[in-house]
């Protein structure tokens, strides 16, 4: 099945985000309960539990693909940002599943450089990246946590492309 089918049928997608959290619940719920995290690895601070990933993580990808279907991008990069951006918050998680912490905080930061060259700021790479990480941090945190690099990521791709803009008038002008 061609991507821009699947992307026409958003309740498709949805369902299908559903059915996939719904897995990993199943999973974690047969393997020792389901887990909560709480903010900052603290058991003061609120705590999430994965359920919460029965709703959010398919209303992510209902607004997700609303937008992308809006976006003029071709298929082959949408796929493309998408399969990306799960396959680093897949490589992340398998980290901290793994106790290798060392290399984590600059993974966090590679974004915010990347999006110095390219705008990673898209619905895609939100809902891959938290595709990726849902196993090991659930349906809350990925999504607080990718929409803040996102935001940043956007600011720092626009700053980078208003200096560009305006370094290029500048020199054409003289």
């Amino acid at each position: 099945m061609k991507l821009k089918a699947i992307l026409q049928n958003r309740t498709q997608v949805t369902i299908g985000a559903f059915v996939f959290t719904a897995l990993i619940l199943l999973w974690e719920y047969v393997n020792g309960g389901v887990v909560t995290h709480h903010l900052m690895a603290s058991k003061d601070l609120p705590g999430f539990s994965n359920w919460w990933g029965l709703v959010t993580i398919p209303l992510l990808c209902f607004i997700a693909v609303t937008i992308i279907k809006r976006q003029q991008d071709k298929e082959t990069k949408v796929l493309k940002r998408f399969i990306t951006a799960f396959a680093f918050g897949l490589l992340i998680a398998v980290f901290w599943e793994l106790n290798v912490e060392g290399p984590l905080p600059y993974m966090m930061l590679f974004p915010l450089l990347l999006a110095f060259f390219t705008p990673i700021h898209k619905p895609e790479v939100l809902m891959g990246y938290v595709l990726g990480m849902l196993f090991t941090f659930g349906g809350i945190l990925p999504i607080l946590f990718g929409s803040i690099l996102l935001i940043m990521a956007f600011i720092i791709n626009t700053i980078v492309r208003v200096l560009m803009k305006a370094l290029t008038n500048r020199t054409t002008n003289k």
